[in-house]
């Protein structure tokens, strides 16, 4: 397959996923912005009178309703148009525009939850007495009323929102910086040929069979951080401090507290985890000497850890084929989700290959009223196979939950989400090692297996506990420095590859790509869906009664209930520790598969 990154304007567009389903063009968006505007003006009509009736609560909850949905298109469209190319001046001017409107609804809204906030949650079981259309907001009602202890006065609370540009600007720095600014410079490949390197590009040339050159790549990329260490360590730092001083300000006990709050998930549930992790730390080594003694080293370093342990695979695979798999594979949940999951191919959902100033890595996102869409940076490896599968997961629960709840409820939280999207890279992998007879695909689906369980339990929870680390520092009254940040980050990369690893000094540099930290506290929840999921997916395949069923329910149930009530929907106990125990197993299970053949 071509490596090539080309210009978007040179691209097939059918590998292009379909905005104009969202706004025809340019135009209708500024015209809807202009109307969003106008409207958001609306919210001082109720200002002094919200809760004067019940038919006032209702209408405002209206107005907001008809605001956020439309924000949701709009930021959809301007997002995703910069997001094909973060070069184009036009969609990082829209992408702050909407950003502005957003601040204004904020603004402008920012009196609701604080006066609401003043009266017994009596009175809104009242006004639902007497205006019944209201119940269709109760969940709304009852989730405000859960941060009641963290809410501050309407002048603070509208204060707050006029800085969040300002408190965007770290974030922001970095998306410039790591997307558009940094060129992480040249190497010569394996025929010496003058080669530049992005993030698009980096990992796949870390799996070359030419040790020498994947180090000539490693050392390139993390020398070129190590200059922008400064900036990073700002840009970084920043969104930290912002994350701390919230938190305090509005009573939590922690920046960790306040991220968890949301999905109801304890800290020591966040604590559990990663002692989980710690104890399953050997089971790792077990998966690092084999494959030092399959790459027939004497020593295994980072940039080793990337190449395909199975040298006779080099197969690649065409789109097409790929969606054939993922298609095949989910036939398990039946002919109404692979019907579904047709509709992303054939409307054109997905943004399929890389091309140049294109957002790196891979998601799934929309709003209510908008598909839900994939962006993908597809090379043709089985790894990229199965981020398809994994993004298509995303896409399918968005799917489902908006179908069968209305707004309100119509979305679910990102901790359930990565249990929908690892359930279906599960269901690729079980289907491949079923399917083939190859011994050598097969040994190459277990190392993919084994692959994605330690980059989404291990390494996600390595960078959990970085997380924790940095924030804990700033509560302490530390200063983060490039320096400081770094031996954090090379500790704990030391903790999680040692003794069998030698751990190269360029890592301490590599936190700076991991755009997950401008989103506190997220990063662990790609370990508990992985956990969730391997339950999951063994009860169905097991035949367990009505997990297929139990399953799609959890799917549909969007935001009805709490998230670890909603997984318990699909028989998961997430807050237990035999739940990441069991996933650990499975982990070792594919270790041993992998040697017997």
């Amino acid at each position: 397959m071509e490596k090539t990154i080309k210009e978007r304007s040179e691209m097939d567009a059918k590998y292009l996923w379909n905005l104009s389903v969202v706004f025809q063009n340019d135009d209708a968006w500024y015209q809807t912005a202009e109307e969003t505007k106008e409207k958001i003006k609306q919210y001082e009509n109720y200002r002094d009178t919200f809760m004067n009736s019940a038919q006032s609560l209702y209408e405002l909850f209206v107005l907001d309703e008809e605001v956020s949905r439309l924000l949701e298109r709009l930021s959809t469209y301007a997002y995703f148009k910069s997001d094909e190319d973060n070069r184009n001046n036009t969609y990082l001017k829209m992408s702050g525009e909407i950003d502005n409107l957003y601040i204004l609804a904020e603004t402008n809204s920012a009196f609701i939850i604080p006066n609401l906030l003043k009266y017994q949650y009596t009175k809104i079981e009242e006004y639902m007495e007497q205006e019944p259309r209201l119940k269709q907001y109760e969940r709304s009602f009852q989730q405000i009323y859960r941060y009641q202890p963290y809410v501050l006065s309407e002048k603070e609370e509208k204060l707050l929102s006029e800085y969040q540009k300002v408190f965007q600007v770290p974030s922001n720095v970095y998306d410039i910086l790591s997307n558009s600014d940094l060129k992480l410079g040249t190497v010569q490949d394996e025929e010496g040929k003058e080669v530049e390197l992005s993030d698009a590009n980096f990992i796949y040339y870390l799996r070359s069979k030419n040790r020498a050159f994947r180090k000539r790549v490693f050392d390139t990329v993390y020398q070129t951080y190590q200059q922008f260490s400064n900036t990073f360590a700002t840009s970084l730092s920043g969104v930290v401090e912002y994350s701390c001083v919230d938190a305090k300000v509005r009573g939590y006990e922690s920046s960790m507290q306040s991220y968890l709050f949301p999905d109801q998930m304890p800290v020591s549930g966040y604590h559990n985890l990663i002692d989980s992790v710690h104890e399953g730390l050997p089971v790792l080594m077990k998966y690092f000497q084999l494959k030092k003694q399959e790459l027939h080293l004497d020593e295994i370093h980072i940039y080793d850890l990337y190449v395909d342990l199975v040298k006779e695979n080099n197969q690649e695979y065409a789109f097409e084929e790929a969606k054939e798999m993922v298609l095949s594979a989910m036939s398990v949940l039946g002919e109404d989700y692979v019907r579904r999951l047709k509709e992303a191919f054939t409307n054109r959902w997905i943004d399929v290959y890389p091309n140049k100033g294109k957002q790196e890595g891979a998601y799934s996102g929309g709003g209510y009223d908008t598909p839900p869409y994939v962006l993908l940076n597809y090379m043709g490896t089985i790894d990229d196979v199965s981020a398809l599968a994994h993004e298509l997961g995303h896409a399918m629960h968005s799917y489902y939950t908006k179908e069968n709840n209305p707004y309100i409820t119509g979305d679910h939280s990102t901790f359930v989400g990565e249990v929908a999207s690892t359930v279906n890279e599960l269901f690729l992998a079980k289907y491949l090692l079923k399917t083939t007879e190859d011994k050598n695909l097969k040994k190459s689906i277990l190392v993919h297996l084994m692959d994605m369980f330690k980059s989404t339990i291990y390494r996600q929870v390595m960078f959990a506990e970085f997380e924790e680390q940095i924030h804990s520092a700033v509560e302490k009254g530390e200063v983060l420095t490039s320096e400081s940040i770094s031996d954090i980050y090379y500790n704990l990369v030391k903790q999680y590859h040692e003794p069998v690893v030698v751990v190269d000094e360029q890592i301490r540099y590599e936190w700076e790509r991991i755009s997950h930290f401008y989103t506190p506290f997220y990063v662990y929840k790609y370990a508990t869906g992985l956990a969730s999921a391997c339950q999951i997916v063994t009860n169905i395949l097991n035949g367990k009664e009505h997990a297929k069923e139990n399953y799609i329910e959890f799917l549909k149930d969007g935001s009805k209930h709490d998230p670890i009530d909603t997984l318990k929907i699909a028989g998961v106990d997430v807050l237990s520790k035999d739940t990441m125990k069991s996933a650990i197993a499975m982990f070792e299970e594919f270790i041993k598969e992998y040697q017997s053949l």
